[in-house]
């Protein structure tokens, strides 16, 4: 496995999960959270804890493209490859995940519903990010 571009890939999934989970949480969902404000943490407490929300997101991420890494195809296309990949991921975990939190939350069908479709396509641009930054580049020995 290459490190640089590990680590390049990491950083970049960090980035894009945040950008996308902060569009649609921030601005897509607000109304939805706004109506089912009980069950969630105060703002200012949840500023406060936003530090484990990027620790989390960091480790996540070396991880996600490691397991891209490791099951790539070189020779197919990375596009293809990184939407494959980032569409299981995000349908097996967040199939789970949405009817785990729907059945312990006192949430909204809908908005489980609509976490569902955030983590498929979280993952699915996570994946193709990955897949982007990731590919593999042609070895000196092969440039000359």
């Amino acid at each position: 496995m290459n490190t640089k571009r590990w680590i390049q890939a990491s950083l970049a999934v960090v980035v894009v999960v945040w950008i996308v989970e902060f569009v649609v949480h921030g601005h897509m969902l607000s109304d939805l959270y706004k109506q089912t404000a009980p069950v969630w943490r105060p703002f200012g407490e949840m500023e406060k804890l936003m530090p484990l929300m990027w620790l989390g997101y960091a480790l996540f991420a070396p991880f996600f493209v490691f397991l891209y890494a490791k099951g790539m195809e070189p020779k197919k296309a990375a596009f293809g490859q990184g939407l494959r990949f980032g569409l299981i991921f995000g349908v097996g975990l967040s199939a789970m995940n949405n009817l785990v939190w729907y059945v312990i939350l006192p949430i909204p069908a809908v908005l489980a519903f609509y976490w569902l479709l955030d983590g498929i396509a979280v993952y699915a641009i996570a994946g193709v990010t990955v897949a982007l930054v990731y590919r593999p580049g042609k070895s000196k020995a092969k440039r000359r």
